[in-house]
């Protein structure tokens, strides 16, 4: 099997010491062992989110799971909810609250716009919402939201708010504690490089008593956080088996990540943003995010109609870098390049050469020099 690299948005390559963690024995998760690496896990994870005050917790799933854990532990039948949607992932937070029973509304917003704390205010003035549901990073568009500004307008109306950070955590500077959001959740093979099957959640006390308080139960028994809950407190408490090989991996990828440093991390993934949005410009090609919100982990970008696909296939087949497309309708005309994880600028650059060649031999303008020499 080759070993490519990936330059999609997740999953990331993983380090060798991680895949040591993965190909090792299969510890029991009742086991000593386990029991204390998972502790250990726990309180890095902390460190990611820079969540030293609230609950954190870390259990086996995507991040559909962290998002659906949050909608229907957060949401009951009936509740009136708003999701700013930029996006595919922010119109499924909106579908998951449909599917709850939720009275789900949404401000929807153009591809590659980013959602605008004056809309939220204005709608928060005119309806009493339990919950707003906000994407940081929308990975199907590279538009990165402004998450203060946002969260600070669901404070202002005594909101709770939820905030998907699958392709931000570990990429992009989020402080749950300062931010002052009440549930956020990611996932373990993006920016914080783990392999793919763990999701990871800090939630507010004021949003938990919330969840002990509701009149309607929960109606899940895995996505249920109040059932998590004392789990993360004592790890020897059973609920659903943990898929072991994945923490221990995680437990890998959070202890190089504090190695580093969340601020060093942040500023190499904005370096490599950076790198990614110039070699964009100088191939003569349209940026989908609009300028001033543009992530730092993704970058997606339009292209020719129908010449997705024949980029991403010669790319991988004649380089071994993998992109992605874009999602549904923009299969076509869409580029998304992941750029996160443990991904060095040196790397990135020499990618981008690769496909700044691959555009040039498909007569697509590209100039692989100009390139590398503004690397």
């Amino acid at each position: 099997m080759k070993d490519n690299l990936l330059l999609i948005p997740g999953p990331t390559n993983l380090s060798r010491r991680a895949r040591s963690a993965m190909a090792g024995p299969q510890l029991p998760h009742v086991g000593a062992e386990f029991y204390s690496t998972f502790k250990e896990t726990v309180s890095l994870a902390r460190y990611a989110f820079q969540n030293e005050r609230s609950p954190q917790f870390v259990y086996t799933g995507s991040g559909t799971i962290g998002m659906e854990s949050s909608i229907v532990s957060l949401v009951s039948r009936g509740d009136h909810t708003l999701t700013l949607s930029t996006g595919y992932f922010g119109h499924r937070m909106l579908l998951l609250n449909q599917i709850h029973g939720a009275k789900a509304d949404s401000i929807e917003y153009k591809e590659g716009a980013h959602a605008d704390p004056d809309d939220l205010r204005a709608r928060l003035r005119k309806r009493k919402y339990t919950a707003v549901f906000i994407t940081h990073v929308e990975t199907s568009t590279s538009v990165a939201n402004p998450i203060r500004e946002l969260v600070a307008e669901c404070q202002n109306a005594g909101v709770f708010s939820v905030i998907d950070c699958v392709c931000s955590i570990g990429g992009m500077p989020f402080d749950f504690d300062r931010i002052g959001a009440d549930i956020a959740f990611t996932a373990s093979q993006k920016a914080l490089a783990g392999a793919p099957g763990a999701v990871l959640v800090a939630a507010s006390d004021r949003v938990l008593q919330y969840m002990e308080r509701r009149e309607q139960p929960i109606e899940s028994y895995y996505m249920n956080l109040l059932r998590w809950k004392p789990v993360m407190e004592d790890p020897k408490m059973y609920l659903a088996t943990p898929a072991t090989q994945v923490l221990l991996a995680l437990r890998v990828a959070l202890t190089d990540l504090k190695t580093e440093t969340i601020e060093r991390r942040w500023a190499r993934h904005k370096r490599l943003g950076d790198i990614t949005r110039r070699s964009v410009a100088d191939w003569g090609f349209r940026l989908v995010a609009d300028e001033g919100f543009r992530a730092d982990t993704v970058t997606a970008m339009w292209v020719k109609n129908g010449t997705a696909g024949p980029i991403q296939k010669k790319l991988e087949e004649e380089h071994g870098i993998v992109v992605a497309r874009g999602i549904y309708d923009d299969k076509d005309t869409m580029l998304r390049i992941g750029h996160f994880g443990n991904l060095t600028p040196r790397r990135l650059t020499s990618a981008l050469g690769s496909m700044g060649r691959v555009l040039d031999e498909l007569g697509l303008g590209a100039n692989p020099q100009t390139v590398v020499a503004r690397a």
